[in-house]
């Protein structure tokens, strides 16, 4: 038998009223919300600072334009330009802000503009095709800047003034403004506090600070530039954003997920409290009986006020001895070092202020505990003395603290 269908009531269909205005509502909000600006993450002074660095850079450009074109041509240029400007002191960091893709985006528009320009009698074409095959060589020369389309497109719509120039155009002025706002980002990008230029600079800074063996100690805590590079290809898009940050973004993300997890585990909580000190003055001998008294491998040294002044290890001891003295054996290299010397002077360290590395690196007590893993492998230091607020001595922590700690959250996590 064929199941019976009950007549519907006639305007079943039809929305109520408020039901209809309520859709539309929601669907104006959800198109408000694809337009709506993403979260504000600059401050005040870094948005000011980004300012001036335009102010000055498109006021030199003014000044160098003025001596090679007329007035009338000086916006054309300017407002290429001008553009650059606010990728280089707005977002330095960006891949379009680069030095390649800045001088390699406007010289190669620049050449394409002025060779069309010539070619093309229709300027409603010529200003098209000059700007489209810009676009293109710029993305096959991986010098994509958006200011290059400008620039392309002044030498097709810049009026007699630009045109009678031909190619010089691309030595005065555009090459000369290159020189000029390209000297005053490098400089100012990297005068100015937490900024550098270009963004390759980080990266080989680092290089040159990374020990032996911590790149594999990256590889292992961080997402790495394969991963990266596969990401991108698989996105099959340009972003404007270098690998450098995306890295640094990833890591910090997973840096705050993973303090989320595991809650606020600060250094002060797995410290050990009870630290054994030295003093400026303290004897080296001392020292060394110190350290074999309580079976400890490095010791703060601190002032009047108990702030760390410095750090002696085992490795400062060695580091004195370690160069063969007369044929004599290691024990009694070490044992005529830590004898006092006669008399008023030395040619050896006497107290721990001489024998100390200095300044020392310490972490504050309120800091978290994964704040630790970068010090540890990146310094290559095994005891950490940890400050209060006013820099004093309140305790010491070491990979064994750091270990146990996070042992008993992994239990606490399974219990």
């Amino acid at each position: 038998m064929r199941p019976m269908r009950l007549p519907r009531r006639p305007g079943a269909d039809r929305l109520p009223a408020f039901g209809r205005t309520r859709g539309t509502f929601m669907h104006w909000r959800s198109l408000l919300r694809l337009l709506h600006p993403g979260p504000d993450t600059t401050s005040l002074a870094e948005k000011a600072l980004s300012g001036l660095g335009g102010l000055v850079g498109i006021g030199l450009i003014m000044l160098v334009s003025r001596q090679f074109l007329g007035d009338g041509a000086l916006p054309w240029v300017v407002a290429s330009m001008g553009a650059s400007a606010v990728l280089l002191f707005a977002v330095p960091l960006g891949p379009l802000s680069q030095p390649w893709p800045l001088v390699g985006g406007h010289l190669l528009s620049g050449v394409i503009g002025v060779t069309v320009a010539r070619l093309v009698p229709d300027i409603a074409l010529a200003a098209g095709l000059a700007v489209a095959l810009a676009i293109f060589v710029m993305y096959l020369t991986r010098s994509l800047h958006p200011p290059g389309g400008a620039t392309a497109l002044t030498a097709v719509a810049g009026g007699s003034q630009v045109q009678a120039l031909g190619y010089q155009f691309l030595l005065t002025p555009v090459l000369l403004n290159l020189v000029v706002i390209l000297a005053w980002a490098l400089l100012i990008n990297n005068l100015l506090p937490n900024r550098y230029y270009p963004n390759t600079l980080r990266g080989l800074r680092q290089s040159r600070e990374r020990p032996l063996g911590h790149d594999r100690s990256d590889r292992a805590l961080a997402i790495t530039h394969d991963d990266l590079e596969y990401a991108l290809k698989e996105m099959n898009e340009f972003i404007d954003v270098s690998e450098d940050d995306l890295s640094r973004l990833f890591n910090l993300s997973a840096t705050h997920s993973r303090r989320r997890r595991m809650g606020e585990i600060l250094c002060g909580e797995i410290m050990t409290t009870d630290v054994i000190h030295a003093r400026y003055d303290t004897e080296v001998e001392e020292l060394w009986q110190l350290m074999g008294r309580h079976r400890i491998r490095g010791i703060p040294v601190i002032d009047d006020e108990r702030r760390v002044i410095g750090m002696v290890t085992i490795a400062d001891f060695l580091n004195q001895v370690r160069h063969p003295d007369r044929g004599l054996p290691l024990r009694e290299r070490l044992q005529r070092f830590l004898k006092r010397s006669d008399g008023l002077h030395a040619d050896k360290p006497e107290y721990a202020g001489h024998l100390m590395s200095s300044p020392a690196i310490t972490i504050d007590h309120r800091q978290h505990i994964l704040e630790l893993f970068p010090i540890f492998y990146r310094q290559g230091i095994h005891h950490l003395p940890v400050v209060d607020g006013e820099g004093r001595l309140c305790g010491i922590v070491t990979p064994k603290n750091l270990l146990v700690a996070l042992h008993a959250d992994l239990q606490a996590a399974g219990a």
